[in-house]
């Protein structure tokens, strides 16, 4: 079998992120080819805080700064084949002159869901020839020869302009490749479920209220009721996908499981990313269809089998990321625990005869966020072992000034104790953002400095943690801290 590719066809930078961040990091875990196409880069966002608020309005600068904010968005979920659509490799050689295109900008409508705007730059995406946006798409295809491409539903999700010229040049591009292409590849589009829109935008949430955004007045996201094919829990790289829309600084804001846009209205993050299956070959329209069996949930599709051959030639790896990027983008990866779905159906059910299409393997029906939880705790075990030694013997360390006329210690020592126990929290939490691993490493470092506060433990000795202010301190203050920063940065949610 050769290996899966998938094909992501987005609009901006940090939809990518937002909409898929989960499935596509889950993917690069699981093996498969994952490439992302992005037609423009976002020029027409606004800009969130003070500090890069001069890029609004400058579409050349924000354009270079979304660029370097995709490119490590895509470092931290692992993938590293990206580009541009316009001045793609595949577009060059099949004859296509480079070009930019341009984010087309929306409006919010009285339905509370996105419209094009009035006027738009020459250069929109919306504005270009359908026709010649179709074919370039097309040119990427038959390049990367994917097995899957995902892209938005005719709704565009929220109605966006571009996300809809999205959806139709992809589907138009495919059906461009006749039932050649019918057979050796399928079409998934990114669907919202009534149920998940409202989980979404609930603002009564636990830890909702400590983000200081917004709640939202009506739900902005378009509810679809169609058969959803794929539902993809994303929980296991859940941090990847966080910090991948944290990238997005100009256009996201990520507190805990929460972000915002710059609305400031709350949402989720999408713990699960649910997908429906298009019919392209049936009309223009892809409509949407359920499986053999009905709606099925929690399952990855492939196109049917390939025949035996090289890896199909398509975008160059790693070419669209600055240096450096693609160095740490496996790094990035093992930020996440390993990504996978649970449920073991049968390869058989889903497919009926002649419909040329079936099941991906499955792992077996295995808790795989308990394995990552308990390397977890044994990575925290021995950062806490550490911490612990070194913050019980540096704790007591102070020097005595004269402020004033009136002496006074500065606990110095304490302080460093302290600053390497944050530190080590913080790693740990971002790495694993599991509440379970902070804690345990929060409860080790504790049990260390409570062992050495026990004179029986070390007879003829002198005690390494007293019973003074600054030894309590360092007693308590790490699960303390741990608290704080479980709330400042939520960890995996288990449901």
């Amino acid at each position: 079998m050769t290996t899966p590719t998938v094909l992501l066809v987005h609009a901006h930078p940090d939809d990518e992120s937002i909409a898929t961040g989960g499935t596509m990091a889950h993917l690069v875990r699981a093996g498969a080819r994952v490439v992302l196409l992005t037609a423009t880069r976002g020029e027409g966002g606004e800009v969130i805080g003070e500090e890069l608020a001069g890029l609004e309005g400058d579409r050349a600068g924000l354009a270079a700064h979304r660029e370097q904010e995709l490119a490590a968005a895509l470092q931290a979920l692992g993938v590293t084949e990206h580009a541009y659509l316009g001045q793609s490799a595949p577009e060059a050689a099949a004859g296509f002159p480079a070009r930019r295109f341009e984010d087309s900008g929306m409006v919010w409508g009285e339905d509370g869901h996105a419209h094009a705007p009035a006027t738009m730059p020459p250069d929109a995406f919306c504005a270009a020839d359908p026709d010649d946006v179709a074919a370039r798409v097309s040119a990427v295809i038959e390049a990367v020869d994917p097995h899957l491409v995902l892209t938005y539903a005719a709704d565009g999700g929220y109605g966006h302009p571009d996300h809809r010229r999205c959806h139709e040049a992809t589907v138009s591009a495919l059906r461009r490749g006749g039932p050649a292409r019918s057979d050796r590849t399928r079409l998934l589009t990114i669907v919202n479920p009534p149920a998940a829109v409202a989980r979404t935008f609930d603002a009564t949430a636990p830890g909702f209220d400590l983000t200081g955004f917004l709640p939202a007045e009506a739900p902005s996201t378009i509810a679809d009721e169609v058969p959803v094919a794929v539902a993809q829990d994303v929980e296991d790289v859940l941090g990847q996908k966080a910090m991948a829309m944290a990238a997005h600084a100009t256009q996201v804001t990520v507190a805990g499981d929460f972000f915002a846009l710059s609305n400031r209205i709350g949402q989720r993050i999408g713990t699960t990313e649910h997908f429906a299956l298009a019919d392209f070959a049936k009309s223009a329209d892809a409509p949407v269809r359920a499986l053999p069996d009905g709606t099925v949930d929690e399952i990855a599709l492939l196109a049917p089998d390939r025949s035996p051959g090289g890896r199909a030639p398509g975008i160059e790896t790693g070419a669209p990321l600055p240096a450096g990027a693609a160095a740490g983008a496996a790094g990035a990866t093992a930020a996440g625990a390993a990504g996978a779905t649970t449920g073991d159906p049968d390869p058989t059910a889903a497919g009926g005869e002649g419909d040329g299409q079936r099941l991906r393997p499955r792992r077996k029906k295995t808790d795989e966020s308990w394995t990552a939880t308990l390397g977890g705790c044994l990575h925290a075990l021995v950062i806490g072992l550490v911490v612990g030694l070194l913050g019980s013997l540096q704790h007591l360390n102070a020097t005595a000034v004269t402020l004033a006329g009136q002496p006074v210690i500065l606990p110095w020592g304490l302080g460093l104790a302290l600053l390497l126990t944050i530190a080590a929290l913080w790693h740990i939490t971002a790495l694993y953002r599991s509440t379970i691993v902070t804690v345990t490493l929060a409860a080790v470092v504790s049990i260390v400095s409570f062992a050495f506060a026990q004179p029986q433990l070390w007879p003829g000795q002198d005690l390494i943690v007293t019973g003074s202010l600054r030894s309590l301190t360092w007693l308590f203050a790490p699960m303390l801290l741990a608290a704080v920063i479980v709330f400042v940065r939520p960890a995996r949610r288990r449901v």
